[in-house]
């Protein structure tokens, strides 16, 4: 595996936890100044090597060698002064502080007045509590270190605003501050952790164009991902793991998306679900003339009518931010209207509790799984019960005052085994799951209770190319059983192929409805971007006007 234009070689790396080998013994080399993709199934251990490689964990067995020298890492900071940058998947950023302030929070050659002769805590902000540590930060020369995080960015071609706060940053501006905290100490490589997990397409383009600059500067550049078209379009080369070992490492051009797809999950993927026809029934989620603000109090949803049959699919599409989320957070009832109404099967459930909902037959999968989704410091095993505890079904005792432990265990155990939930035991707190595999903890548990209705919003963000098939089989078959869907999405394949209607949704409302065999992929396109279709577009000026 070693050559001599490797910047990194792993060799042998072996990582257990408890129930399960993560790294069975991997080898990886990484060449410089190329774009690299770990490419792999949820839980096949591609956060947990970079994250041996980055100081986060100690690798039971292996090596690593580094710009042709052994390195040892024990933290974190052993490898930022080795000249490795990480960015998580889950931002290491604090809102309320500006993107200067969060780029060279840690950094203590930021703070002059406390390396000149002092010693002990005084000589380490890691001696200080929080506090004390957030009051030095603010004694800092702000307008040098502005212009310092301006010029790097400028040579990188990272277009931010150095003074502006984080937390009035989009989610992409958000992720060019981690990698500009990166740039900043000096990184040689680059690791990018799922970087494009809630980002929208344009944003991912942006993201790829930044990438691309950062190799032509210098940079190597790793991306952990499962998304097989971005690993065709952006990297030189590719790793494929799966289930903890390595399946082979291969010239991007010399495969497509099938091979890949072999490559991740052992067996032919099929990448298009067809739909059978449905028998459509009669309404069972009804929104009428939906208002609602943000947190902001700023209108977020402007009169938004729809209506979901039984035995149905309406698809919402439109671009991030246009309201869908709060649309799915009215629909739970953990976001009140300020007008409109919402009816489930008939009945107006504005003013009944989110349980009362949930109790009436709505299932729903949040755009957010961590905080919307579980609550990560409880087990599997009560997050796979918390919507239905209260059920017969996991009572003990003829006055029903206790709970059936055996029963939800049971129950949690069947769901990890069906929904294919990679973990070594349901008593593992959620929190620790892997994105995708807390998807599919979630999609099992909603899906379980048979609903009337199902709102899935992202249901597919996070997963493999192989639990995305299987997550779509999942909700045509919820169609088949007469249950209503509202599959709210982003990515505009899905969108299509699995729709019955399309509903478009821009800066709030509902511009533009379509039976899915009669919608125009173009115009529908249209009305995501625009809120109007092509002929209602003014036309572009001559060259003589």
């Amino acid at each position: 595996m070693s050559a001599p234009d490797n910047i990194l070689e792993m060799e042998g790396i072996y990582k257990a936890f408890p129930g399960v080998v993560a790294n069975d013994h991997i080898d990886f080399s990484v060449r410089r100044g190329e774009i690299h993709g770990l490419l792999g199934e949820n839980g096949a251990g591609k956060s947990t090597l970079m994250k041996v490689l980055f100081g986060l964990y100690n690798a039971d067995d292996g090596m690593v060698r580094y710009d042709g020298e052994l390195l040892e890492v024990d933290s974190p900071q052993d490898a930022i002064d080795a000249g490795l940058g990480m960015v998580h998947q889950h931002f290491q950023l604090i809102p309320k502080l500006t993107v200067t302030e969060n780029v060279v929070l840690g950094l203590r050659e930021s703070y002059p007045a406390f390396h000149e002769g002092t010693e002990g805590a005084l000589g380490s902000l890691l001696g200080l509590g929080p506090v004390q540590r957030l009051g030095r930060l603010l004694t800092y020369d702000r307008g040098l270190e502005s212009e310092r995080v301006a010029e790097v960015a400028s040579e990188y071609g990272i277009d931010i605003d150095p003074d502006r706060k984080v937390g009035d940053l989009d989610v992409g501006e958000q992720q060019r501050v981690e990698i500009l905290k990166a740039l900043y100490r000096d990184v040689d490589l680059l690791v990018l952790d799922e970087p494009t997990a809630v980002l929208t397409p344009t944003q991912i383009e942006r993201l790829f164009e930044t990438l691309r600059t950062l190799v032509d500067r210098g940079l190597t550049v790793v991306i952990i991902t499962h998304k097989l078209d971005e690993v065709t379009e952006i990297t030189d080369r590719v790793t494929v793991l799966r289930e903890g070992k390595r399946v082979d490492t291969v010239e991007t051009a010399e495969v497509d998306e099938s091979d890949l797809a072999y490559m991740m999950v052992g067996r032919e993927v099929i990448h298009d679900i067809e739909a059978t026809d449905a028998e459509v029934g009669d309404p069972v989620l009804t929104v009428s003339g939906a208002r609602a603000e943000n947190d902001r109090g700023v209108e977020v949803l402007s009169g938004v009518d729809l209506t979901v049959r039984e035995g149905e699919v309406l698809g919402l599409a439109g671009v991030s931010g246009n309201g869908q989320r709060a649309l799915s957070q009215c629909i739970v009832g953990t976001r009140d209207l300020t007008d409109g109404s919402v009816t489930l099967d008939g009945e107006a459930i504005d003013d009944v509790p989110t349980r009362r909902r949930i109790e009436a037959g709505l299932s729903v999968i949040p755009s957010d799984r961590h905080d919307e989704g579980c609550a990560p410091d409880l087990s599997i095993l009560h997050n796979a019960i918390v919507k239905d505890y209260c059920s017969k079904r996991f009572q003990r005792g003829p006055m029903g005052v206790g709970m059936d432990y055996d029963a939800a265990r049971e129950h949690a155990e069947s769901l990890v085994e069906e929904y294919d939930v990679r973990v070594p035991g349901v008593d593992v707190d959620a929190g620790n799951l892997s994105g995708g595999n807390l998807q599919k903890l979630i999609l099992g548990r909603e899906l379980d209770r048979e609903p009337s209705v199902l709102v899935a919003n992202q249901p597919t963000r996070g997963l493999d190319v192989g639990a995305i098939e299987e997550v779509r089989k999942q909700i045509l078959e919820q169609r088949a059983a007469g249950t209503g869907v509202l599959l709210i999405s982003e990515k505009f394949d899905e969108i299509m192929e699995l729709s019955d209607r399309i509903a478009v949704i821009y800066e709030g409302e509902i511009v533009h409805e379509v039976g899915a065999e009669e919608a125009d992929r173009g115009d529908v396109g249209l009305y995501m971007s625009s809120g109007t279709a092509a002929e209602t577009q003014a036309p572009a000026p001559s060259a003589g006007d």
